[in-house]
């Protein structure tokens, strides 16, 4: 090969040799450029190492994953983002509503019991698969604001917000509860519903994973990555302010395989919820973003 070469570039003379020896100079220049900005610029040359715009969104810088944190509750404003090119056509149950809307909004307040503020969503879909996560939804949200308002003893206040998001055939439903009663530490749930439209069934956090173009050992990988900075964190914290929610880094909850509350954005990211108020009395959590 490099013998062919030396025989066409002997076979170039005048203007030719010049053009051929000018083009070959600015070519090692662009190589060259990209080659710097991918090493040392490009914030995502480790998902896009060709910077032709695939999948740059699966994997975000530190900073803007913190972010992304710290503004998980402005996500809910108790309304459906679609995110879709496509028509999405379900049988509904109310034909004159959202896939998903607010179903029941209960606000209550007696001076000496409760406060209750509490936006309860319904899946408008008529099928046996959303009709049990509207099941779940009203027992476990509607009959417990239900049950606050008729109470004659103590001080209570409850709170319930929702946010939906559809990506092309994937419906995610994402709820939060803040209970407070009078002696005991505030508890938060999380509760997430997510379903494929078009086969009328929920979708798993492997289809997630894979429709990420990622692999459940990276994902593993981040879990115990930011599980552990959390752990770290608290223990800090509790050195400085008394006891906190302190985590157990072996428990199975944190694999893969047995995430129970996931939901994806507009914008595609998947966030994976560990809401410890599920279970205790507390208000900790922690979000894992991909």
């Amino acid at each position: 090969m490099i013998r062919s070469l030396r025989k066409f570039v002997s076979s170039l003379v005048g203007s030719k040799r010049y053009v051929f020896f000018i083009v070959l100079f600015l070519i090692c220049v662009v190589a060259l450029s990209l080659g710097i900005y991918g090493q040392f610029f490009y914030k995502y040359a480790d998902t896009d190492p060709l910077m032709i715009g695939i999948n740059v969104e699966s994997k975000k810088t530190a900073e803007e994953i913190a972010i992304l944190k710290s503004n998980f509750y402005e996500i809910f404003n108790d309304s459906l983002v679609i995110n879709s090119e496509n028509e999405i056509k379900v049988n509904k149950i109310e034909p004159s509503n959202d896939i998903v809307y607010t179903g029941y909004d209960l606000e209550a307040t007696d001076d000496n019991y409760y406060n209750v503020n509490a936006q309860i969503p319904i899946i408008n879909i008529n099928t046996e698969t959303a009709k049990k996560a509207n099941s779940e939804i009203i027992t476990e949200f509607y009959e417990n604001a239900s049950s606050i308002m008729r109470k004659k003893e103590g001080s209570t206040i409850y709170n319930v917000t929702y946010a939906a998001f559809i990506n092309d055939k994937i419906l995610s439903l994402v709820i939060k509860s803040s209970l407070k009663e009078e002696g005991k530490a505030e508890k938060v749930v999380i509760k997430t519903y997510n379903y494929i439209l078009t086969e009328d069934r929920e979708l798993t956090i492997d289809e997630t994973i894979e429709a990420k173009s990622l692999t459940k050992e990276s994902v593993q990988n981040t879990i115990n990555q930011d599980i552990k900075v959390a752990y770290d964190r608290a223990k800090e914290l509790a050195a400085e302010y008394g006891a906190l929610y302190e985590r157990d880094l072996k428990s199975d909850i944190y694999k893969v395989e047995n995430t129970e509350n996931f939901f994806l954005t507009q914008e595609g990211y998947v966030y994976i919820i560990y809401a410890y108020g599920n279970n205790d009395y507390t208000n900790d959590m922690d979000i894992v973003i991909f």
